[in-house]
């Protein structure tokens, strides 16, 4: 059983939004025995007893927000989660969800980068494929594996 669960989430096919798909195709690459990797287009409650059997969880996903290609890396915290949804999901609800449902929660990081551009494509801006090397440095930093 895997002991690190990164999920890069997004489209491929909304430009920056691919930013997690590109990350995880990255990580993929290297296969590591304690870690799982799954690409999602957004985070369903599905999700929540995967999250219940690791320890760490990092979420990678593009913001639509701040200037391009900013990185954040911040903690998710189960305080913040409402369980009352309908079609969105938050890291912090789906958290709280592998907690209440399944009696585990992980340690989470939710790694975003803001885009630039969400239009129909399939590449990422400059901004965002410069940042794709930085985001899996922080992910391997953040799982110990550097």
């Amino acid at each position: 059983m895997a002991r690190v669960l990164v999920i890069g989430i997004g489209n491929p096919l909304r430009s920056d939004d691919g930013l997690g798909w590109s990350v995880a195709d990255q990580l993929s690459a290297r296969s590591e025995d304690n870690l799982q990797v799954l690409k999602v287009h957004q985070l369903t409650p599905e999700l929540s007893e995967t999250l219940s059997s690791v320890d760490l969880a990092i979420l990678v996903d593009a913001g639509a927000h701040g200037t391009p290609g900013t990185l954040t890396c911040d903690p998710v915290s189960i305080t913040d989660a409402d369980l009352r949804f309908s079609h969105d999901v938050t890291p912090a609800t789906l958290i709280q969800m592998a907690k209440t449902l399944y009696g585990k929660a992980p340690l989470a990081y939710l790694v975003c980068v803001a885009g630039k551009t969400f239009e129909h494509g399939e590449s990422l801006s400059p901004e965002m494929t410069a940042a794709v090397p930085v985001v899996v440095a922080k992910v391997r930093d953040l799982i110990g594996m550097n």
